[in-house]
């Protein structure tokens, strides 16, 4: 259907911002010397970019129109780590509603197909939270900066 494609293209858009948003974060701890931390947001800013071209090729396959989308300019200044983390974990609850109200559309309109294409992505947005939020845990464990950016390393 039309509103179909109209929200699948909108997630275009959003899965190009969230490149965006961890590129940025990627920057900035780059340059705080956050090495273990740059790297994983750099991966993670690439993964979100494979989800992107995931929802073309789906728009692709069902002969729906795909538009190419523009994105907003993104924060690239943070106080610390955990507001890094925190924005992180904010942003991710954001990309979960997104895939919900694709899912709920899909549903109220029969589209199996759709429906079952967002599910797949809801089942990884689960993951996404629960490591932001565990990476938040460990962060109040006082553990050492050091310490803290071989976490990010170990999720390479």
């Amino acid at each position: 259907s039309k509103e179909v494609t109209a929200i699948l293209n909108e997630q275009v858009r959003n899965e190009l911002q969230s490149s965006q948003i961890y590129r940025g974060m990627s920057c900035w701890l780059d340059d705080k010397g956050w090495i273990g931390g740059s790297k994983y947001y750099f991966k993670t800013a690439q993964e979100e970019l494979g989800h992107m071209d995931k929802v073309y090729q789906y728009l692709f396959d069902r002969n729906a129109l795909a538009k190419v989308p523009t994105t907003d300019e993104v924060k690239q200044n943070f106080k610390s780590i955990r507001e890094v983390l925190e924005d992180s974990l904010e942003h991710e609850i954001k990309v979960t509603k997104n895939w919900e109200a694709i899912s709920e559309l899909a549903k109220k309109e029969g589209d199996n197909t759709t429906y079952e294409f967002a599910q797949g992505f809801l089942k990884e947005q689960v993951e996404e939270e629960e490591k932001f939020r565990n990476l938040l845990f460990k962060l109040d464990l006082n553990m050492p900066d050091w310490k803290t950016d071989e976490l990010f390393e170990s999720l390479l």
